[in-house]
């Protein structure tokens, strides 16, 4: 019973030393309140972050939603920028390629012309260089010079170009200079009408004798005579006709070429032929069933 009583005391007595102990550690009135202070700024600080958190999140959801605004715009401008380009190559592009074709064209086209021109002016200067030169030459007592007049007139027009080189080099053939060209007419210096019309006539006896040897040029202007569906080239008094039934040539008689139609006697082709019939056998000549003229 004693010890109990011993060890009941000791209890109440380290009891007592325990809370007189945590008395002495546990702060004051004060302490516990700067305590409560400093809790207080706590919470307030970190309602103001989450506050601060939840502005800046809907900053940042408003500019995502911006960004992604002004993506779709530009996207759209993409788009219509790409459309107006496609309808640019798809029909303005052609179109100016066009125009700038139109234009290059027309500049060829003048530039063409021009040059012609230039052609034409240095050929009439050449021509009247030569005329007085002629002139001159006559006042001194020489003898005029020869002219003769000649024409080229085929149908269909645009077949004209493969006679000239034949017409022309045969008109060089028998002595004669082209010195000027007007439409369908020549005019050639070199030879005289008289001299001409006994070399024409014995050209068509060399013709009528199918002598190759001695009128290959003439084969070949009667040659390209055939190729086309009518018409006629005329040198002086020597006539050659095209018709759809026939070829043939023939040498007229000087007092013939003096009457005002005789410029135009390859106006009508079929008469021409007719009249070229008529002519003495030792002037005609008919080519019409020659198998190969420019042979």
């Amino acid at each position: 019973m004693t010890v109990v009583l011993v060890l009941l005391c000791l209890a109440i007595a380290g009891r007592e030393l325990y809370l007189a102990f945590e008395r002495g550690r546990t702060p004051g009135a004060p302490e516990v309140a700067d305590i409560r202070t400093q809790l207080r700024a706590l919470k307030g600080t970190r309602d103001e972050l989450e506050e601060f958190r939840a502005s800046q999140r809907e900053r940042l959801d408003r500019l995502a939603a911006d960004q992604e605004s002004d993506r779709a715009a530009f996207g759209e401008a993409d788009a219509r920028i790409r459309s107006l380009v496609t309808q640019i190559n798809d029909r303005l592009v052609p179109e100016v390629s066009g125009r700038l074709s139109e234009q290059r064209e027309a500049a060829e086209e003048q530039r063409a012309a021009v040059e012609r021109l230039a052609a034409e002016t240095a050929e009439l200067r050449g021509h009247l260089a030569r005329r007085l030169d002629q002139a001159a030459a006559a006042s001194l007592g020489a003898e005029p010079a020869d002219m003769v007049t000649g024409c080229l007139a085929v149908a269909p027009a645009e077949a004209r170009p493969a006679l000239t080189g034949p017409f022309e080099r045969f008109a060089e053939h028998h002595g004669l200079h082209v010195e000027l060209t007007d439409a369908d007419r020549y005019y050639l210096s070199g030879r005289s009408p008289r001299a001409l019309e006994l070399d024409f006539i014995d050209l068509a006896a060399a013709l009528r004798e199918h002598c190759a040897e001695s009128t290959g040029p003439a084969r070949a202007l009667l040659g390209a005579l055939r190729d086309v569906d009518r018409g006629g080239a005329r040198i002086g008094p020597l006539l050659m006709v095209r018709t759809p039934e026939s070829l043939v040539c023939g040498v007229l008689p000087l007092a013939e070429l003096r009457r005002p139609d005789a410029a135009g006697l390859l106006g009508d082709p079929d008469a021409a032929a007719r009249r070229l019939h008529r002519l003495p056998e030792s002037r005609f000549c008919d080519v019409s069933a020659w198998p190969a003229l420019n042979a």
